[in-house]
């Protein structure tokens, strides 16, 4: 391979990965308006569905890699067409409704997926010609692929480009898809490969926190020397009035208390983001006679069956809680202004905690677990934002609690430092931190530079 014409003026393109994974969606999706916003080109590939409309700047060309449906077993060239035509006609939001209505669907797309990525993605060639052609025809010398699972399609195209492409490897968000794969008994197999492909890529990995990076060389065994961290980035929140949000939640949600303290778990309902332990803390906290609401709302990835145990533990203790699946954006802001805090009880290492950070952009104080990448985001930039509570302990996060909402001066004091902690995790940081280690400057240069 040649070197590029103009080295000096990258241009980047995103691979994306639709779907329920929207965590690591909305990092990139935000790294790729803040890319283009500075003057840089910017191209977006999507692979199994498209992400949510009006998302993405204008400015950034879509294409297709492939659809999830390609390996449906209609035939891949019938699955492609069929996948289109839904996404063509059928809204995200709608599509991601039927995706987590029907996990047994998501079971096989995935595996299916996951298994070409196991044996080779040299075995479905059309795709990896197409996705040459685009590398060529839009002269892309960065691809930074959402997840590590895609990056096979990259290393294997790129040998067909006449100029210079480099790749960027990125771990987040691999253990929510990892869960398909070892159902499928696939999970070795995809091991090697992401190993494979971080040995064959031009930088050092990243990973979205430090403990993500420990982990990553825990499960998959890459060494840590060969991955860095860097935090996603959120945006600052819109400054609101908490007073009229609360109000604003009394008008749209009937079981909303005005004048309750308002504890809220905001994210997926899926069993390892440990609701059932914010259940049983809040149990303590009632029979402790602590008056507080509660709110848990959020999609799932996996099907209902945790969501609706959770109903029933919540039934069981008699706790009424606000118990929403699908909320707009303007009511998750206003749950976001107007809580006391924000819970993210998370049993597993979680990697980073996007919803934490965005609860702090709103000045509101998030309690989490002392164990994984959420337990590093509460604290930056001298400030502290939030309160850690022992993994797995109900009784401990019951205390937590407790100190936020019964010692007001607490309160204040994790709510006055939350916006400076979230300004450390902001997209603009985002891109100052990957451009820096690709060693790329942080604004395109005119042709004038």
């Amino acid at each position: 391979m040649t070197e590029s014409a103009d080295s000096s003026k990258p241009v980047f393109g995103l691979i994306l990965m639709g779907g329920p994974l929207s965590g690591a969606l909305v990092r990139d999706i935000r790294l790729a308006n803040e890319l283009v916003s500075r003057g840089f080109e910017v191209h977006v590939w999507w692979a199994m569905d498209q992400g949510p409309e009006g998302m993405l700047d204008e400015r950034i060309p879509q294409r297709w890699l492939f659809n999830a449906f390609r390996y449906y077993g209609w035939g891949r060239g019938a699955g492609s067409r069929a996948g289109r035509t839904m996404t063509r006609f059928f809204r995200h939001h709608n599509r991601s409704q039927v995706a987590q209505n029907h996990p047994a669907l998501m079971e096989r797309l995935m595996q299916n997926m996951l298994r070409l990525v196991a044996n080779g993605v040299e075995n479905d060639m059309p795709i990896v010609n197409a996705f040459a052609r685009d590398l060529s025809a839009t002269k892309v010398t960065h691809v930074l692929p959402m997840l590590s699972v895609l990056c096979p399609w990259v290393e294997t195209a790129r040998k067909q480009v006449n100029h210079k492409v480099k790749y960027l490897v990125t771990f987040q968000g691999y253990e929510l898809y990892i869960n398909y794969a070892r159902r499928a008994n696939l999970e070795a197999e995809l091991y090697r490969e992401f190993s494979r492909v971080t040995d064959e890529s031009d930088f050092k990995a990243i990973a979205v926190s430090e403990d993500y990076r420990d982990r990553v060389e825990d499960d998959i065994g890459v060494s840590k020397e060969k991955i860095v961290a860097i935090p996603p980035g959120i945006p600052p929140a819109e400054p609101t009035d908490r007073q009229e949000q609360m109000k604003y939640l009394k008008e749209k949600l009937s079981t909303y208390q005005e004048g309750v303290p308002l504890v809220t778990f905001l994210g997926r309902r899926d069993s390892e983001k440990g609701i059932d332990l914010l259940l049983y803390a809040a149990a303590i906290l009632k029979k402790r006679g602590v008056n507080f609401q509660l709110a848990i709302c959020g999609p799932t990835l996996f099907g209902g069956h945790y969501s609706e145990v959770c109903e029933e533990i919540a039934e069981n203790l008699r706790i009424n809680f606000i118990n929403k699946r699908f909320i707009k954006n303007e009511i998750r802001n206003a749950l976001f202004r107007a809580s006391e805090c924000v819970v993210y009880p998370s049993i597993h290492r979680e990697p980073f905690g996007m919803v934490p950070v965005e609860a702090m952009s709103h000045g509101t104080p998030v309690v989490v677990p002392d164990s994984g990448g959420v337990a590093s985001v509460i604290e930056a930039n001298g400030a502290v934002a939030g309160l850690r509570f022992r993994i797995w302990d109900s009784g401990d996060l019951a205390d937590q609690l407790a100190r936020i909402l019964q010692n007001q001066a607490v309160r204040n004091k994790l709510a006055e430092d939350a916006p400076k902690v979230a300004d450390y995790f902001s997209v603009e940081n985002l891109a100052n931190r990957v451009l820096d280690h690709i060693g790329v400057t942080p604004h395109a240069q005119s042709a004038t530079d």
